[in-house]
């Protein structure tokens, strides 16, 4: 994946670069919030 990190990023531009900002975020968000759930879940 980061192999044709920089070509693809060249062919999108700025517009790829947004896409890319928001993907990651929302998987950081989710990947977050199902860490905490479960993290709490296991101290009840």
């Amino acid at each position: 994946m980061m192999g044709g990190y920089g070509s693809s990023m060249m062919g999108f531009g700025l517009l790829g670069w947004i896409i890319n900002i928001v993907v990651i975020g929302l998987v950081v968000y989710f990947s977050v919030t199902f860490a905490l759930r479960n993290y709490f879940n296991q101290n009840k």
